[in-house]
């Protein structure tokens, strides 16, 4: 299997299957064909090739009995699955699809078809395509693309077609219309939305569409609920920590993968410049990164008047990320949200910023907090704070009141020299890209240049570069080194020398805390091999025999 395209969990693939070629995802039509399915009697049957599949050839127990479910396999790497998943199922190497027998019972349980599917997905790993039955409709198919489904069909089209119910993907409708029309109508609809999908994949924007849709039903809202809090791991898994803009128009858009795991770094693997003594809470602007917005120019200039500056650390109260540190805010997904600006929190949004920054106060005892921003004290209530905002944070008499208050504050303490600064901001912002590891980057080296254009320096050898076009900080090979060292973001490759890029093929082992996007170091018997930035997550170079692991950037000699 070659993946084309990824967006999260959901991927277009080329395949084949016991001799039939498939490009998921993949409509599987009722009828004759290659790989079909048709209903006889009580049976559904799968085509595949020259093999037929019969689903529910006798009666068996519903999911709800809880009953084990049972797995077969039919050989060329087909398996059939009927849930529950049973506790010690291990799929075999050779598996290339995953058939999931009873996933039309799912139709009415969304939690527990997110948990399902999510285990199957956790036990059969990334190559198997898996095929759910009975279930998609245009409705939802977008959703189950991306917890992880490569494969659908018709049946229920068809089924609702006679009850006369058209299926759109903004819900279902009812129609006075003869059966045959509908049953067209729907398949029409199934045909154009799997291509939308395929297009928001192409471009790694199904989430997006997946929030649109998910509205279409309460079953759907809930599903997606549930797959974002209790199978959070495997989606952040496979989301990149490098992309292109988003939007987040729905409340369902807070628990999007890349933004819950930009939360996380910032509580869990963020520490502030250890200097930094003065905080200023600053609102975060339309325009990213902000810093290019004429609202936060006209913000830096009042805090950076004076000799203060390196003593003052800024930090963005945003939706849907909460919190963006000033040197977070070039990395993806800071630089990359678009959120409809009303100048309203919602209830949710309130207690989310707020329990964020009344937890990073705590946890980082900086000195002074000063607000400058005109909330109502409804994000920083929590939070014992000087308001310089004046009601209207950009006017030019609450900007001279921030500048002298920061002066003010700033008088007890020395003076931060910019190269204590520059290195103590750049070990913060190694630490959010590649956790506390990720500080053996910087030692004995200092930090030359100008914010946002960075470079990492030891003597006269560069290290690593930081700059607002890629968003993070991009390593040479003598800094990739130090990677090595640490043994973080490494890919083992077999006993080859490098002319191009590593393809999964010739992948041993990698970190699994490798994502796509990120600075790998590509390490063969025991030495650097070269350095690049991974195509894939590291447990998915690890499964995958075809296809771009790491796009190397530079190769040793």
């Amino acid at each position: 299997m070659e993946v084309i395209h990824r967006s999260h969990l959901a991927r277009i693939c080329n395949a084949e299957i016991a001799g039939v070629a498939v490009s998921s995802p993949f409509l599987v039509s009722k009828g004759d064909g290659n790989m079909s399915i048709s209903v006889d009697g009580h049976n559904r049957i799968i085509t595949l090739g020259d093999r037929t599949i019969t689903q529910g050839s006798k009666v068996l127990p519903p999911l709800s009995s809880r009953r084990m479910g049972s797995v077969v396999d039919h050989g060329d790497g087909v398996i059939s699955l009927r849930l529950p998943l049973p506790d010690d199922v291990i799929f075999p190497e050779s598996t290339k699809m995953v058939i999931l027998d009873n996933a039309f019972e799912l139709r009415r349980d969304p939690g527990e078809l997110s948990r399902s599917i999510s285990r199957i997905r956790n036990s059969c790993g990334d190559r198997p395509l898996l095929f759910a039955t009975g279930i998609a409709e245009p409705s939802n198919m977008a959703m189950l693309a991306y917890m992880g489904v490569d494969v659908f069909d018709v049946s229920i089209a068809e089924s609702m077609a006679d009850r006369g119910v058209i299926l759109r993907p903004e819900g279902r409708v009812s129609s006075q219309a003869p059966a045959e029309e509908l049953v067209k109508v729907n398949l029409d609809f199934m045909a154009e939305e799997l291509e939308l999908i395929r297009t928001f994949i192409a471009r790694d924007r199904l989430r997006e569409l997946v929030d649109q849709r998910a509205v279409s039903s309460p079953t759907n809202v809930v599903a997606l609920r549930i797959f974002d809090k209790q199978c959070w791991e495997l989606t952040e898994s496979r989301t990149p920590v490098t992309g292109g803009r988003f939007s987040c128009n729905t409340p369902q858009s807070l628990q999007r993968p890349d933004v819950v795991r930009h939360r996380r770094r910032v509580s869990e693997r963020y520490m502030p410049p250890e200097h930094k003594r003065i905080l200023v809470l600053l609102p975060c602007s339309a325009r990213k990164p902000y810093f290019t917005s004429r609202s936060h120019r006209r913000f830096i200039e009042a805090i950076r008047s004076g000799d203060h500056f390196g003593l003052v650390h800024e930090l963005i109260l945003t939706s849907p990320l909460g919190l963006v540190p000033r040197e977070l805010e070039t990395f993806y997904p800071c630089a990359h949200y678009d959120i409809p600006v009303s100048g309203e929190w919602t209830l949710e949004e309130v207690e989310m910023i707020s329990g964020m920054l009344k937890e990073y106060v705590q946890d980082n005892g900086y000195d002074h907090v000063v607000s400058h921003i005109n909330d109502g004290g409804q994000l920083t209530g929590d939070v014992e704070a000087i308001d310089t905002s004046m009601g209207d944070p950009g006017s030019d008499p609450a900007l001279r009141l921030l500048d002298e208050t920061l002066r003010r504050l700033s008088k007890p303490y020395a003076k931060a020299p910019a190269m204590t600064d520059r290195a103590n901001t750049m070990r913060s912002m190694l630490r959010y890209q590649f956790g506390p590891e990720g500080e053996t980057v910087l030692e004995g080296a200092t930090v030359v240049g100008k914010y946002p254009y960075w470079k990492i320096m030891e003597g006269k050898t560069q290290l690593g570069m930081h700059t607002p076009d890629r968003g993070m900080t991009s390593l040479t090979l003598d800094g990739a080194a130090r990677l090595i060292d640490a043994d973080l973001n490494v890919v083992h490759i077999e006993n080859f020398q490098p002319k191009g890029n590593i393809f999964a093929i010739g992948v041993m082992d990698a970190d699994p805390r490798i994502r796509v996007g990120d600075e790998v170091a590509v390490e063969r018997e025991g030495k650097l091999a070269a350095v690049g930035v991974a195509q894939m997550s590291g447990s998915e170079m690890r499964a995958m025999d075809r296809g771009i692991a790491v796009k190397v950037r530079h190769k040793s000699k």
